[in-house]
Parts: C-alpha cells; sequence; structure tokens
C-alpha cells in the first residue's frame, strides 16, 4: 500500500490570495504556458505564488502540492457543474464561482469521465506520481509539475542555555589568552626599551666624562701656555737688564 501524507485543507485567506494571483495571471491559471519561455515564466510565477500563500496563516505546502492543488480545485468545480447538467448555480461559493467564471465558463468542450476525481485532501509522495490523474492535471504542462524547487537548508538545532554558556566561556577563554599573549609582548618591549635606555644612560655617562677629561686638558694646556708666556717674559726682563748693566 502507498504510504500517503496528510496535507492540510488551505484557509480562506490562502484561497482568496490564490484566486487574485490567477486572476491577475490568467495564462498561468488557464495552465496555457507552453514552451521553454513559457515553462520558466510559469516555474517564476509558481515559485512566487508558493512563498505568498506559505507566509500566510495556515498550512504550508511545497510548491508542486500547490499546482496540483489549483489543478484538483478547477477539476471539482468543473465536476460539480457537470454533473448537475451545466448549472453553475450549484456551486455553493463565491471562490467556486469565481474559478468558474474566471477558468472555467468558456471550457464547454470538456466531458467528464466515468468518475471524476474530487479534491483529495491527502498528497501522496514522490510528486503524486502514484495517483490517478485528473482531466486538468492531464493537461497541466508535465514540465511545470517537475519544476525544481530551490532547496532550503534545514534551520539550525536551537543552542541549549549550557551550550550557550561553554561557547561563551571558550571565547572569553580565548580572549583572556590573547590579551594575555599582547601583555607578554608589552612586557617584553619594556624590557628592551629600558635596557636601551641603561645603554643610552651608560653612554652619556661615557661621553660626560670624555668631555671632563678633555676640559681637564684643555685646562692644563692653557695653564702651561701661561707658564710658557711668563717665562718668557722673565727671560726678556732678565736679557734688558743684562745689556742694561755691560759697560760701554
Amino acid at each position: 500500500m502507498t504510504e500517503r501524507v496528510v496535507a492540510s485543507r488551505p484557509n480562506l485567506e490562502q484561497m482568496v490570495a490564490i484566486i487574485e494571483f490567477m486572476e491577475q495571471h490568467p495564462v498561468l491559471g488557464l495552465s496555457q504556458m507552453r514552451g521553454m519561455e513559457g515553462r520558466n515564466e510559469s516555474k517564476k510565477l509558481w515559485l512566487k505564488l508558493t512563498s505568498i500563500v506559505n507566509n500566510m496563516k495556515g498550512p504550508t505546502r511545497p510548491m508542486k502540492s500547490w499546482v496540483k492543488f489549483w489543478a484538483d480545485k478547477k477539476s471539482t468545480v468543473r465536476a460539480k457543474v457537470v454533473t448537475s447538467g451545466g448549472d453553475p448555480s450549484i456551486l455553493g461559493s463565491s471562490i467556486e464561482r469565481r474559478i468558474w467564471d474566471k477558468f472555467l465558463h468558456n471550457d464547454s468542450g470538456y466531458k467528464p469521465r466515468g468518475s471524476v476525481k474530487v479534491e483529495s485532501h491527502y498528497i501522496p509522495e514522490n510528486n503524486y506520481s502514484n495517483e490517478e490523474s485528473t482531466e486538468e492535471n492531464n493537461e497541466l504542462d508535465d514540465e511545470v509539475l517537475n519544476f525544481d524547487e530551490p532547496t532550503i537548508e534545514p534551520a539550525a538545532e536551537p543552542i541549549s542555555l549550557e551550550e550557550r554558556n561553554m561557547v561563551l566561556m571558550e571565547k572569553l577563554v580565548k580572549v583572556m589568552s590573547e590579551q594575555a599573549t599582547a601583555m607578554s609582548q608589552l612586557a617584553h618591549a619594556s624590557q628592551v626599551s629600558s635596557q636601551a635606555m641603561e645603554r643610552l644612560a651608560e653612554a652619556s655617562q661615557i661621553q660626560s666624562r670624555a668631555i671632563e677629561r678633555l676640559a681637564n686638558t684643555f685646562e692644563a694646556i692653557g695653564s702651561t701656555a701661561h707658564h710658557i708666556g711668563t717665562t718668557i717674559v722673565d727671560i726678556d726682563t732678565t736679557m734688558k737688564r743684562f745689556y742694561n748693566t755691560t759697560p760701554t
């Protein structure tokens, strides 16, 4: 037996949105988009409609399920009118009357099969290929039902408070480790700078002693020059005295 998955019936708001969207794009509602260009445009419109309807309150379905739902809904409306002898007044809701007036009224050549499939609330898996096709499903372009829907990544599982705290602690430890490394590098740089300052102080002290010795040397030279000058003066005085005392 084929396994079935229950698909919830769309609510009124979703149905109105589908009808209004099809009224804005009647070619899509009539399943008349053919060829590669029509296939691409049909795919874009169905993806847009799926996004609109799934974002409303009510059940969410994949795009292929909405495509089949629309086909089944039109088949159900057509079947009601046909089985009543072609009288659309049998339709009991404004939604069904809008579907008939906009998309089925001119479909006079439709002839129901021996048994007409009404809308099912059970959607089989595997692209619904195990269900007997309705007339509307036969009218749908096979390429439409074979659209590749965008891959939706599964939502990440919520992180517990304990796991979140562990992550925060790991980040905190990492930050503290980086801070300690930075402080160590700063201390090393300060030590290198201190050693450089010490060497500079030593060099300044050596330079100061050299300048002091140089000053002492210049002072000694000055003193020696003074003594030499005094000696020359004394010699000159002595010579003058000598010449002055010599008999003529």
